[in-house]
């Protein structure tokens, strides 16, 4: 038995899928009761624990060998995570698989790296195996903006530089792999696309695909910031985002990792792939 904490959100999506297509047995775990049904649908056992509720945690860890946790971003995720870690270890699960970011390490300067650092180190000390997937930006973010791209034609390009943007599914992907193949105890696993894209890039792919011209327009940092406050993130983590984002212009967000191929033994998704798959969305 398998159980995944963030059955529903982009990641533990997919993987519910990936892993239901092998056979395995599943436990997906959400705090919305109202997605209960959606995931016994696709064939796994289903139930409700917060992240804040050690019983509920407790109860969801039952029976399981193995586990994944993701949470979303979110200024309690390091104690979040932590309620997770200290209710699988209690409950005898063997190896857990954690995502956290990319760079993230006890040498770590940036504030989501600092948070998802000292998750992972508490992974290490808990007695259980594990692995950590640690992937960048991901692809699915430009879902996001579907309504800018279908009715304004413009794409909005809030990092300013280039990012080698990872596609769910990969992650996904990748998870599964490490959850039930071999030699994946004790890996941290850097996960990217295979290219690297800028705005520019991003707007002319789109152009490409929908066959109608997408235009770029920079996002500033306030901008960005005080969007995505609006939306209901917490300043707190606006702020770690805009940290983040500001490695792009400095070409930190451009580096390319192989941990697709080396693992899955077949290349990374690429982002002209994914507009194409969902060009309806986009306005074609």
């Amino acid at each position: 038995m398998i159980v995944i904490f963030g059955a529903t959100g982009t990641i533990g999506t997919h993987l519910i899928s990936s892993l239901s297509d092998k056979g395995i047995a599943l436990r997906a775990v959400t705090s919305d009761a109202s997605r209960i049904a959606a995931l016994k649908a696709q064939g796994c056992e289903a139930m409700v624990a917060d992240f804040d509720d050690p019983a509920a945690l407790a109860r969801a860890c039952k029976g399981a060998q193995k586990a994944f946790l993701v949470t979303p971003a979110h200024q309690e995720m390091g104690r979040w995570k932590a309620n997770v870690v200290h209710a699988t270890a209690d409950a005898g699960v063997q190896h857990m698989v954690m995502s956290t970011g990319l760079g993230a390490s006890p040498k770590a300067r940036l504030t989501f790296g600092i948070w998802h650092s000292a998750s992972q180190e508490l992974l290490k000390e808990s007695g259980m195996g594990w692995t950590l997937i640690q992937p960048t930006y991901f692809v699915q973010n430009l879902l996001w903006q579907s309504d800018s791209i279908a009715n304004g034609n413009t794409y909005l390009d809030d990092v300013g530089g280039p990012v080698s943007w990872v596609d769910a599914r990969d992650i996904a992907d990748v998870s599964t792999e490490a959850l039930t193949g071999e030699g994946h105890l004790g890996k941290a696993y850097g996960l990217t696309g295979d290219e690297a894209l800028s705005g520019d890039d991003i707007a002319a792919l789109l152009t490409q695909t929908l066959g109608r011209d997408i235009t770029r327009r920079a996002v500033g940092p306030d901008e960005a910031r005080a969007n995505m406050i609006t939306s209901g993130m917490v300043a707190e983590v606006a702020d770690a985002m805009i940290e983040l984002a500001g490695l792009a212009p400095k070409g930190y967000l451009s580096g390319t990792e192989t941990t697709v191929q080396d693992v899955l033994g077949r290349p990374a998704r690429r982002f002209a792939g994914f507009i194409t798959e969902n060009a309806a969305a986009f306005g074609r």
